[in-house]
């Protein structure tokens, strides 16, 4: 049987403090960060190497193929992410206008607390890939009530292709720099 323990407590405290702040952002914000963030990965992971190359042809030319895969990773990541906040400042004027402030307050609780409760549930689950941190963060979880839930979560998310191929990228970019 599950129980509250230590671990609970941090992380359910953790969520909850990180769910204040979509109050103060609203669900416009966190939508759109959130939107910013997967999008970047997404398409930094897809079109990254083909902005690194042009990068590398007009702008500096890079000599490591890994490096111009990071760079263009990152611009490109940073690009689509900074659009995204620029239309979820442009959004959150329009909701200010208009009698939605606090619909936009409560869904930005709740939103705020499923993107944390993700982000926490993505690292359990990619730590417990690992033996070591494994057998460390089951000494602390057992009987926990949260970290079955964000294990077996974390588990669904990090098992589609798209996070998995972009997983071997990341390999594959750590051997070629490292």
């Amino acid at each position: 049987m599950n129980d509250f323990n230590w671990f609970d407590l941090i992380v359910g405290a953790l969520i909850l403090l990180l769910a204040i702040r979509g109050i103060i952002n609203g669900f416009v914000r966190e939508f759109f960060g959130f939107v910013g963030i997967v999008g970047g990965v997404y398409g930094a992971s897809v079109y990254g190497d083909n902005v690194g190359e042009w990068i590398s042809a007009n702008l500096y030319a890079f000599q490591n193929p890994s490096a111009i895969s990071l760079i263009g990773f990152l611009v490109l990541l940073a690009l689509i992410w900074g659009l995204a906040l620029i239309v979820a400042e442009i959004m959150q004027k329009i909701v200010n206008l208009s009698a939605l402030g606090g619909v936009n307050r409560i869904l930005g609780f709740c939103f705020g607390a499923l993107k944390v409760f993700m982000i926490f549930a993505i690292i359990i689950a990619t730590l417990t890939n690992i033996q070591f941190a494994k057998s460390f963060i089951e000494k602390y979880t057992q009987g926990s009530y949260l970290y079955p839930m964000l294990r077996d979560t974390g588990a669904v998310v990090i098992k589609l292709d798209v996070v998995q191929s972009n997983t071997s990228k990341i390999e594959d970019l750590q051997n070629n720099i490292f």
